[in-house]
């Protein structure tokens, strides 16, 4: 369930980032003009909310909230320092952060 909930919360978080008319062109790179990218951050807000709401219903309801709490902090950092020094290194996590979303039922 951690795997999800954190891939879960940084997937949230790079598309509020990318939401942003400021950083979208250096997240999203050439996809910026895509119809489906126009509004990330309505797919940010729906990602952090279904974070939030496996964090509440895990197994481990309290540890979870709480590590939740943290990763938020965790996540940002990981794209604020993409955004200031390379933001490929920030786009490079994404893949990573959708294949621990989609391995985390068999962990």
């Amino acid at each position: 369930m951690i795997l999800a909930i954190t891939g879960l919360l940084y997937l949230g978080m790079f598309a509020l980032a990318a939401g942003m008319s400021r950083h979208a062109d250096p997240l999203l790179g050439l996809q910026a003009k895509l119809t489906a990218l126009r509004h990330p951050a309505r797919y940010g807000w729906g990602l952090v909310a279904l974070s939030l709401l496996l964090a509440i219903f895990a197994h481990d309801g309290g540890q979870a909230l709480v590590l939740w709490f943290g990763l938020i902090p965790l996540a940002s950092a990981i794209i604020l320092l993409g955004l200031t020094y390379r933001p490929a290194a920030a786009r490079a996590v994404v893949p990573v952060a959708a294949v621990m979303v989609l391995l985390a039922p068999f962990f």
